[in-house]
């Protein structure tokens, strides 16, 4: 039996989200699918699904904001601007309102309609935003909520279904002495002036059945039904307009601009004039074929079209064919699944799959790649039909070579962002699955990773030889699962990630059969062994979702369940020396738990003073001292950027040490102060330099090498600073030895590496 230890710690949870810390933080959205696209007197404001930019009509200057500069990162569901107010406001599908103060970039978040005990939460919902007045009617799934722009609060909240029930509001719009509104069940009207409109019976339905817009144009009031028509309104009664034929789908956007009406479906864009003649369609541009429509908006002779995919297209109507895109730079996608980095670039797949490891549906999305803060956006084509993109595996020795899992695929070869080749059964050991049909293919492949002699080695799901590797010589090679695992088809789901130790032992993270340990050099014996729910693996589930080693040589093992951590790695198959695979324990308030107890861990990273940072499935992430006795940070939603508690994956650069979060609503990074060690201490530097007056933060010496020795002095040689490093920099208060603060002055930093064959000397000038 190994033998457990149990660790004693003390978590501290701390807030990060303050604008100092803010500025350590990045986001990396997409901005391609647009909501809503509204105007200021200068700007235009596209609205994406959680994000915002504005584009400016004199400069063509683009501005993103996102969580980073305060945003709540929910769904955007509709946005609208104030003319009157100069603010810009932003509805989501939980019922949350935000208001931007383009004068000061500040947000105000108003939380009473997401408070709300008496709706339902799936029915907050805000669809569409009308001021009159200085009053913002908000159209939402339970009725009409009043806002006062100026004011800033909340007035009366409508309930204008039968009997005061709750309905569907989909759009609000104010003709003569009327407001009107369309429902899910009909069409309803009050005197707009009325200082009842609280009471439901001062509502009348003028006509029932299911409405998704209305607007008044002119002299007239016109609206769209469920079933695709354009209906006018005598004052009575509504019919169809039998000139405009039915639209091909329901229509996402419908307003009025100056002598204009604007509708949008997902295939077309239709402006009419006031005699409803049509002047203008768009159903694709010269260089953007196959486009899907989201909303748009006419400012004179210019008409800005919201996209699903290709951000906002701007076109005139003298040349309707062709366009101008307004987008931000940024990846395909914001559900992010997976990420890769490697100095100074990312890659981002968006495939997936289920808890189970089903790809079903598949998808055919793209790949996007980070480089030197830059996107290039590789599109899904069919000649390289490659779909449920998993993981990205670049050539450490050819980093502009990348090898893309498929789930059900094979594997991607892209050079140079261009995708080459498909690996498959039909030029690679790469194996199908196998149902009894000869013509099925299905290729599941898990993680990929390069070994130290540049041989990559692949997860096979649901095969026997599950394991392959591709040699440097481009030979194939597999290996059978079935001595650890009897039944890979049957009895295991998914062989997911990979890690491989110093000594070359390859670690497997499955659904059903723990860590899998596997070592092809191994003579005598078997090659593999496993971690698992026994008294010697001591896992608290089989389903293991993250495997890494650390810089200490110890296995870090993220579940379903929770974390344990094997330590030294590489002696797993050694039974003279067995080694421990152990529980952490942590104290909350007096009371010892587990650490992470019951959590599901997503992934683990370690940094270059190897420093744990573990991404969760409900709970952010946590950012852990080596040996895990000290929690050296929480990020949540709550307390960061972070649009979600829920994050895929983490990745590092280790050149410069940013933190890559990835979300199902969005990727972001943050700048981590551990770097990855030099060999040489030839480019070591400390920054910022001067520390100038009112700078609270640490000073940052990078470019070190491993165990270094450093010491800071004053100019007189009086020592104020000793520590040794782990990884490739280090921090310093600018205290002497944690009492106070050094005085202003020119300080020495002497660098000795660890055998004392190198030394450095650099300068920093404090200012106080």
């Amino acid at each position: 039996m190994r033998k457990r230890l149990y660790w004693l710690l003390l978590i501290c949870y701390v807030t990060v989200y303050s604008q100092s810390a803010n500025n350590s933080w990045l986001g990396h959205y997409s901005y391609n699918k647009i909501v809503n696209i509204s105007q200021s007197a200068d700007k235009i404001y596209g609205a994406s699904e959680n994000s915002f930019f504005t584009y400016d009509l004199q400069s063509n200057e683009i501005t993103k904001f996102s969580t980073v500069n305060g945003l709540s990162g929910e769904e955007i569901s509709t946005a609208f601007y104030s003319q009157s107010a100069d603010k810009y406001v932003l509805g989501y599908g939980n019922g949350l309102l935000e208001v931007f103060d383009p004068s000061s970039e500040q947000i105000n978040k108003v939380v009473d309609i997401v408070d709300k005990p008496t709706i339902p939460p799936n029915q907050k919902a805000i669809n569409h935003i009308l001021e009159y007045n200085g009053i913002l009617y908000l159209s939402t799934d339970f009725g009409i909520s009043l806002y006062d722009i100026n004011a800033l609060e909340f007035g009366d909240t409508y309930f204008i279904g039968p009997n005061g029930s709750q309905v569907e509001v989909r759009q609000t719009t104010v003709m003569g002495e009327f407001i009107y509104a369309a429902t899910n069940v009909g069409i309803f009207r009050a005197t707009i002036d009325n200082d009842n409109l609280i009471d439901f019976e001062e509502w009348e339905r003028v006509i029932t059945s299911n409405w998704v817009g209305i607007t008044a144009f002119g002299e007239e009031l016109y609206a769209v039904n469920l079933n695709r028509r354009m209906y006018q309104y005598n004052g009575t009664s509504f019919s169809v307009i039998a000139s405009i034929p039915q639209y091909a789908t329901q229509i996402e956007d419908l307003k009025v601009a100056e002598n204009y009406m604007v509708l949008v479906h997902n295939s077309q864009v239709h402006i009419y004039d006031m005699q409803l003649n049509e002047i203008a369609n768009v159903q694709n541009f010269e260089d953007f074929p196959a486009l899907e429509f989201n909303a748009a908006l006419l400012l004179g002779e210019t008409l800005y079209v919201g996209t699903e995919k290709e951000g906002i297209l701007q076109t005139t109507f003298s040349m309707p064919l062709a366009a101008n895109q307004i987008l931000p730079d940024g990846p395909l996608l914001n559900n992010t699944f997976s990420i890769t980095a490697i100095p100074n670039e990312l890659w981002v797949v968006y495939g997936d799959y289920t808890a189970g490891y089903n790809p079903y549906p598949l998808d055919n999305r793209g790949v996007s790649h980070l480089q030197d803060m830059a996107w290039t956006n590789i599109p899904y084509t069919t000649d390289f039909d490659a779909k449920s993109i998993v993981h990205a595996t670049v050539n450490p020795s050819n980093t502009s070579e990348v090898f893309l899992s498929s789930f059900f695929s094979g594997i991607l070869k892209v050079e140079d962002n261009m995708p080459v080749e498909i690996l498959n059964t039909t030029n690679s050991g790469l194996e199908s699955l196998d149902i009894g049909v000869p013509t099925y293919i299905d290729i599941r492949i898990g993680e990929t990773r390069f070994d130290e002699n540049g041989d990559l080695w692949v997860l096979n799901s649901k095969v026997d030889n599950g394991i392959k590797v591709l040699r440097s010589n481009g030979q194939w090679d597999s290996f059978s699962i079935t001595e650890a695992i009897s039944d890979p088809f049957g009895g295991e789901n998914g062989l997911s990630k990979i890690e491989i130790s110093d000594g070359g032992i390859k670690f497997i993270a499955t659904q059903n059969h723990g860590v899998l340990a596997f070592d092809e050099t191994r003579s005598t014996g078997s090659r593999f062994t496993a971690i698992n729910e026994d008294e010697s693996g001591n896992l608290p589930t089989t389903d293991v979702r993250a495997v890494r080693v650390d810089n200490s040589g110890n296995l870090w093992i993220g579940t379903v369940k929770g974390i344990r951590v094997y330590f030294g790695a590489d002696g797993i198959f050694d039974d003279s020396n067995p080694q421990s695979n152990d529980i952490i324990i942590v104290d909350e308030d007096g009371v010892p738990k587990e650490l992470l107890f019951e959590q599901t861990v997503t992934d683990i990273e370690v940094d270059g003073s190897n420093n744990k940072w573990i991404a969760t499935s409900a709970s952010g992430v946590f950012y852990m001292s080596p040996d895990a006795t000290e929690t050296l940070a929480h990020f949540t939603k709550d307390n960061s950027p972070l649009p979600t508690n829920t994050v895929n994956n983490i990745e590092i650069d280790a050149e410069t040490g940013r933190v890559y979060m990835a979300t199902a609503k969005g990727l972001l990074s943050f700048q981590g102060t551990s770097t990855s060690p030099k060999e040489t201490l030839e480019n070591v530097y400390a920054y910022p330099n001067p520390v100038r007056p009112g700078y609270d933060g640490d000073l940052t010496i990078t470019g070190l090498t491993n165990n270094a020795n450093v010491k800071i002095t004053d100019i007189e040689g009086n020592l104020v600073f000793e520590a040794t490093t782990e990884g490739g920099t280090l921090l310093w208060d600018t205290t002497a030895f944690g009492r106070h603060k050094v005085a202003s002055g020119v300080y020495l930093i002497l660098i000795a590496s660890e055998d004392g064959t190198e030394t450095k000397v650099t300068k920093v000038m404090i200012i106080r």
